[in-house]
């Protein structure tokens, strides 16, 4: 019967704790370089603001002479996923003690003059997780990108002007296009 509690109390101490998750692993980063535009910075600044809106971002700030746009901070997840989520996006060291809750991100783009029609671009993701640890403190922390935010704005970007795709990559998202049928 001596024997028998160690082993029982390894397999309950083995159902108490967490099973790794069977999601992808989402480790990789895409470093985001910026881009060379064949256009003036006119043109491409009114590009940026095109693809901007349509990939469903409000700009928060515009500062021409300096070369900056920021995007307004959007809660873009929230819930038992929100770890999982943005592991997707940013760079996410495990925490048994506290937990992700909520996630919010805004871009930075970055404009410079290069020649008169040629213009480079630059993108970058700021990134915060509300962590919550279990006495129930919530603080929002800073993660760093794993530059798939970066990079699929950049895509559509290139896209837009060029046609071409430069990231060929499938980057993984928590953005994805919801079709809502129509009945009349």
């Amino acid at each position: 019967m001596k024997q028998t509690a160690p082993v029982l109390l390894l397999l309950m101490l083995g159902m108490a704790m967490p099973l790794p998750a069977a999601a992808e692993d989402y480790t990789e980063t895409y470093p985001a370089e910026p881009i060379k535009l064949n256009l003036d910075l006119a043109a491409t600044w009114d590009q940026i603001l095109l693809v901007l809106e349509k990939m469903g971002y409000e700009v928060n700030s515009q500062d021409r002479a300096n070369g900056q746009i920021l995007t307004k901070a959007e809660e873009s997840i929230s819930g038992a996923y929100a770890g999982s989520e943005l592991k997707k996006v940013a760079v996410v060291v495990a925490d048994y003690q506290s937990s992700l809750h909520k996630g919010k991100h805004f871009l930075e783009i970055t404009v410079s003059f290069l020649k008169p029609v040629q213009t480079s671009v630059a993108a970058s993701a700021h990134i915060s997780g509300l962590k919550r640890s279990y006495d129930g403190q919530e603080e929002w922390i800073t993660l760093k990108s794993n530059g798939a935010l970066e990079v699929r704005f950049l895509n559509e970007l290139s896209i837009t002007v060029t046609g071409k795709r430069i990231y060929d990559k499938k980057i993984p998202t928590w953005r994805k296009p919801i079709e809502i049928p129509i009945q009349k």
